[in-house]
C-alpha cells in the first residue's frame, strides 16, 4: 500500500506542476485523477483495488480521530474537575499472531490516545505491557484495545483476527 500511495502523491505533485495551481481544490483534483490511474495500474496487474484501500485508511483515520478527540476530552475533563477519579492499571495484552509491523502499528496508536501508553513488549513479542487511566475493570479496558486491534487490522492491513489465528494453528 505505501508505495501505490507514494505513486499517487508523485501524480498529484505532477498533476499542480503541469497546471502550475497549488490550490487544495486543484491538489484534491489531481489526488482523485491519480488513484484512479494507480487502481487501473494496481488491477491490470492483478495487485488488488487501491481506492478501496485507500477508503479503508480513511475509515481508520476516521475512527482513530473519534477515540483520540474523546480520550482528550476524558483527561481534560480529569483535570479540570476535583477529586481523583482515574482508576489506573497496568495491563498485560497479548497480540500473538500480530506482525511486528501491526504489533509497531498497534502500540504506537495506544501510546497516542491520551490515557494510555504501552510501556513494555515482552522477549517472545507476544505481550504488550500498556498502562492505562481508567482502567478500574480490566475486561472494560481489553474491550477498547481489541476494537483497535480489530479495527486496525481490518482497515489498515485487511485482516482479521480470525485469518491471524488460521495461520498460528
Amino acid at each position: 500500500m505505501t508505495t501505490p500511495f507514494l505513486f499517487n502523491i508523485a501524480l498529484t505533485l505532477l498533476w499542480m506542476m503541469l497546471n502550475r495551481d497549488t490550490s487544495l481544490l486543484n491538489g484534491v483534483l489531481g489526488f482523485a485523477l491519480g488513484a484512479v490511474v494507480v487502481e487501473m495500474g494496481m488491477r491490470a496487474s492483478g495487485k488488488g483495488a487501491y481506492i478501496s484501500r485507500l477508503w479503508s485508511f480513511v475509515g481508520f483515520a476516521c475512527y482513530f480521530l473519534y477515540i483520540l478527540v474523546k480520550a482528550n476530552l476524558d483527561v481534560a475533563w480529569e483535570i479540570i474537575t476535583p477529586g481523583y477519579s482515574m482508576k489506573p492499571r497496568m495491563i498485560r495484552y497479548g497480540v500473538s499472531g500480530l506482525t511486528p509491523v501491526q504489533v509497531t502499528f498497534l502500540a504506537n496508536a495506544i501510546t497516542l490516545t491520551p490515557g494510555t501508553l504501552s510501556a513494555d513488549i515482552n522477549d517472545a513479542g507476544d505481550t504488550l505491557y500498556i498502562h492505562a487511566m481508567y482502567a478500574e475493570k480490566k475486561t472494560d479496558a481489553t474491550k477498547d484495545l481489541d476494537e483497535l486491534r480489530d479495527k486496525l487490522l481490518k482497515l489498515v492491513f485487511h485482516t482479521s483476527v480470525k485469518e491471524l489465528n488460521k495461520t498460528d494453528a
